[in-house]
């Protein structure tokens, strides 16, 4: 079950509509925010909880919208060009970029992180 509704999603991308494919994109969204969260203790009752759920679950699924890549096959791809639109992308470090594509929607991270869901301790050497 997704975290948040065909009307969340349509009040984000007001005054777009909510597209026809809007509850599978929520429910993909939904799981890319639970794999974010594995391992990570919360009260899934919790209204507030739930709203932020919501709240990341709809960026996750704009970012899947904007990406038009809902399957994450175009995850490897170094560069391409269709129509108006060019996506290109650096190696990272070491030359892999098997790894390179984010999963998790950077406005989505934020949301989790500032809401104190998503806890990143930096690892502190010397």
């Amino acid at each position: 079950m997704a975290y948040a509704s065909e009307a969340d999603l349509a009040a984000w991308l007001a005054p777009e509509p909510a597209p026809a494919n809007a509850a599978r994109l929520l429910e993909l969204a939904s799981t890319a925010v639970d794999v974010a969260l594995y391992g990570v203790a919360y009260d899934p009752d919790d209204p507030e909880v739930q709203a932020v759920l919501a709240k990341a679950t709809v960026r996750q699924a704009h970012w899947v919208m904007e990406r038009d890549d809902e399957t994450g096959a175009q995850d490897d791809v170094q560069a391409m060009s269709t129509g108006k639109r060019s996506f290109s992308r650096f190696a990272r470090s070491g030359g892999s970029t098997s790894s390179a594509a984010p999963r998790l929607a950077p406005g989505a991270v934020d949301v989790l992180r500032v809401a104190g869901l998503l806890v990143i301790y930096p690892l502190v050497v010397g």
